[in-house]
Formats: C-alpha cells, structure tokens, sequence
C-alpha cells in the first residue's frame, strides 16, 4: 500500500493507495498552520486526484497541482496504462 503525507506551503496532503483507489485528503492552511478548509477525495487513478481533486482545490495552480502529482509518484502512486 502506497501512503502519502506531506506538505507544501499551505496544502497538506494525506492519501492512500486502497487496492483499486486513491483515498485521502487534501487540506488548505492559514500562516500560522491552522486548517482552514478540508476536502475528502476517493479516486480511482492518480491523474483523477490531481485533475479532480488538487488543481480545483489549489484554484487551478497547475505549479502546486504538478508539484504534488511528483511527490505522490515519488512515494508509489502510480497511473495505470
């Protein structure tokens, strides 16, 4: 099972590979580190949790939504082909 759970500025993301899904969330801080807003996703693909799930959430900041899409390939989510 591949976990994520990291942070970048203010989105932290905590994901799950459960068999045939991605589950997790994704949420938004303040500068002091406290949670703002949260938002729960279960995907089937990597590319559904970031076209789904972290661009919409980042306001569509494809740096942030990229950056993420590596460091979760970085930790063994993968696309499937």
């Amino acid at each position: 099972m591949n976990t994520i759970n990291t942070s970048m500025g203010r989105y932290c993301i905590k994901a799950d590979n459960v068999g045939d899904h991605i589950q997790g969330s994704i949420a938004i801080n303040d500068e002091g580190g406290t949670q703002l807003t949260r938002q729960e996703f279960s995907e089937y693909d990597l590319d559904d949790v970031i076209n789904n799930v972290i661009f919409p959430v980042t306001g569509g900041n494809s740096l942030i939504a990229n950056a993420i899409r590596e460091k979760m390939i970085d930790a063994g989510f993968t696309q499937p082909h």
